[in-house]
């Protein structure tokens, strides 16, 4: 009995290590990604471009970039990024590498965010209006987004096209301008959203770049918040 017994035990602690070696089932073909910076700044890495390699160039264009507070309430924290575009054509904005695809894939993607602006709509300014001439602008794409020196120049890596224009790499989403001005010089949410085709990436990186392209020959300012990244093989 005893020996039947110790059988019976040594059977089922076999069917027990079977089942924890069974490969575990695929995860489904749509996911998704939500950054609310809540914690941190998630890993969004600042990118700014169109402007010249010159000595003290960071202190004259006055690029600043951080992490905190989103100055409306109850929004909880961002990130944030400023620029003085003394070259009218300054691109600035946020890099992040996205995780978990498949090399030789292909993918839908959307993407949504809010930015939150302190701009009024209608304004007038030097080169441009402060609002409408700041172009808001999203992309996803497969090599990593990088400012290299052209010429003297820092130019963006990807087509992210110019000014009011969009790129093959990035789309316009919208523009700096607050979408109410019941507020005059606080900050608020616009919010954006885009979708994209990404054909077979033979690497599997996927880079979310969110940025703007200013006409408006001054500072701009703005911080990011919520931003949500959707995605299906095709």
């Amino acid at each position: 009995m005893k020996k039947i017994f110790s059988i019976t035990i040594v059977f089922a602690l076999l069917l027990a290590f079977m089942s924890g070696c069974t490969p575990k089932a695929e995860s489904p073909a749509g996911t998704s990604a939500f950054f609310d910076f809540e914690q941190n700044d998630s890993g969004f890495v600042p990118i700014f471009a169109d402007y010249p390699d010159q000595e003290d160039v960071d202190d004259f264009y006055e690029f600043q970039h951080s992490y905190g507070e989103v100055p409306i309430p109850k929004a909880g924290k961002g990130i944030f990024i400023s620029g003085n575009n003394h070259s009218d054509d300054l691109f600035m904005g946020y890099v992040k590498k996205l995780e978990g695809f498949a090399a030789g894939e292909s993918y839908h993607f959307g993407v949504s965010f809010k930015l939150a602006t302190n701009v009024e709509s209608g304004l007038l300014g030097a080169g441009g209006a402060p609002g409408e001439s700041v172009t808001v602008k999203c992309g996803i794409v497969s090599i990593e987004p990088k400012a290299t020196n052209e010429s003297g120049y820092f130019r963006m890596n990807i087509d992210t096209g110019s000014q009011s224009n969009g790129g093959k790499d990035m789309t316009v989403v919208g523009n700096m301008a607050k979408m109410e001005n019941n507020r005059p010089g606080e900050y608020e949410f616009n919010e954006f959203s885009a979708e994209f085709d990404m054909a077979e990436n033979n690497t599997g990186e996927v880079y979310l770049i969110i940025g703007t392209d200013s006409g408006f020959e001054a500072t701009t300012a703005y911080y990011l918040d919520d931003i949500s990244v959707t995605w299906s093989k095709e």
